[in-house]
């Protein structure tokens, strides 16, 4: 959500964006400008006409369209996770980096200059042609199939918007422009009841209260409900360990499964393991653990071979697996997570000339999300020379890793994050020896032959 002020001490909103996974994803995401002395220099248009996109024999063919989106957003993602890996003293992380691109490139919209510029190039969105079209497709295909999405757009009365910047919103983000009453509780309700209702009653009061200087509130709310495709049997879930590092463990309810049908590698010149848990939806949970226990996982994504993730998964195996239920709760200001990434200019001086000719600036960004494993499923909110092998016949979810969830058609992650501790409550104990047969055994990595691809499987580009 963003909101615009027009004073310089105006009010900051409160936020609160629910990500659920494993049955629901919910997401909101605030934005808040206030008003300030600023230049109004002449906007650049961002894209060519939609007609030039599909007919011009020199402009990329949409699916390579569709391919640089999908790899920019998955480059915004990893930045944004070693980003707030960095700057946060939390355990675990879960994002949507897909929402928080969507809210940038509405802010996009009505940027000019060197703040379009810039929002561009952090989302490594640059040189997609026509881009908020292609992100209204995207919005409404997956409205359609995947996602429950819903985007809203405030307004105080008085306040004047430029009215292409209107138009833009509701043809694009599907923002339609409603009017703030100017009686506080009954707006404050009619926008709660909106976000509960995109939600699905996850996020029943989205905001305590509604500054009386607010002038624009932008919202974007996100429910994803993904059912496993191989759910687990519960009565196999009992108490096992997660491995913090090489000394300390933690108590989980650990999920367990002895013949589940698995897609699965080893990066051998990364150490890594990555194995893919897909949804009955067109949605696949992809975790990427170390084969070796380390509480630091900022490295895993380090040279991730993303690019070629469809095509490394081979054929499905039975395996016995393990991962543990999950329950995550994550809320940020990003406001220092965007300025290291290069958005400085947002919360000083930007050109938003094409939403008002009132100089305005971001005063907040925020951002909260919720990941729950369970046994049904997920509820919420450069070319690499690569080895492939099958390390053993298990699969072991039980120390620190990274987690992406991908829509399968056009690899577009939808949301990214990691697990450090998945029970931060437990007072961690002194591991035991581990069996020297178990799955995590690096050294056994070392001499199995790769396993052959599947030729049914295509790549996201």
């Amino acid at each position: 959500m963003w909101g615009l002020q027009w004073e310089h001490r105006g009010q900051t909103l409160e936020i609160q964006r629910d990500l659920i996974l494993v049955f629901f994803v919910d997401f909101v995401f605030l934005l808040i400008l206030v008003s300030t002395d600023g230049f109004h220099p002449k906007g650049l248009k961002l894209c060519c006409g939609i007609c030039s996109f599909f007919l011009r024999r020199d402009e990329p063919r949409p699916c390579q369209c569709h391919g640089k989106l999908a790899d920019g957003l998955m480059r915004f993602s990893i930045d944004l996770l070693r980003e707030v890996e960095l700057q946060s003293n939390r355990t675990n992380v879960i994002l949507s980096p897909l929402s928080i691109a969507l809210a940038l490139s509405h802010l996009a919209l009505g940027a000019a200059n060197q703040t379009e510029k810039h929002l561009l190039e952090v989302m490594h969105l640059e040189s997609v042609p026509c881009l908020h079209q292609m992100l209204g497709t995207l919005r409404r295909r997956l409205t359609e199939s995947t996602l429950s999405l819903g985007s809203r757009l405030y307004l105080q009365k008085g306040f004047e918007v430029k009215e292409k910047f209107l138009e833009d919103s509701e043809k694009f983000y599907g923002a339609k422009p409603k009017t703030l009453s100017g009686i506080s509780q009954d707006d404050l309700m009619a926008i709660n009841n909106w976000v509960k209702d995109v939600t699905h009653g996850k996020i029943p009061s989205f905001l305590q209260q509604l500054p009386q200087n607010t002038v624009m509130l932008l919202l974007n709310a996100i429910y994803f409900h993904g059912f496993w495709k191989n759910k687990f049997n519960a009565s196999f879930t009992g108490p096992d360990v997660f491995h913090l590092d090489n000394e300390f463990v933690v108590p989980v309810e650990m999920m367990k499964a002895h013949q589940y049908p698995l897609s699965w590698f080893t990066l051998e010149t990364q150490d890594i393991q990555v194995a893919k848990f897909p949804f009955k939806s067109n949605v696949s949970f992809v975790v990427i653990v170390p084969n070796h226990d380390t509480r630091d996982t900022s490295h895993v994504l380090e040279n991730f071979p993303y690019k070629q993730l469809c095509r490394l998964f081979p054929r499905e195996v039975s395996t016995t697996v393990k991962i543990p239920k999950i329950k995550l709760d994550y809320q940020l200001e990003l406001n220092q997570v965007l300025s290291q990434m290069g958005l400085q200019e947002l919360f000083m001086s930007p050109n938003l000339q094409k939403i008002t000719e009132e100089p305005l600036f971001v005063s907040s960004v925020q951002h909260q999300a919720t990941l729950e494993l369970k046994e049904d499923g997920v509820e919420a909110s450069a070319a690499t020379s690569v080895v492939l092998s099958r390390s053993v016949s298990a699969f072991s979810l039980d120390r620190p890793f990274v987690f992406i969830i991908f829509e399968d058609e056009t690899g577009i992650p939808l949301f990214i994050g990691s697990v450090q501790n998945p029970n931060p409550d437990a007072a961690p104990q002194i591991r035991e020896p581990r069996d020297s047969g178990e799955a995590t055994d690096a050294n056994k990595l070392c001499n199995r032959k790769p396993l052959p691809l599947d030729p049914s499987f295509q790549p996201f580009f």
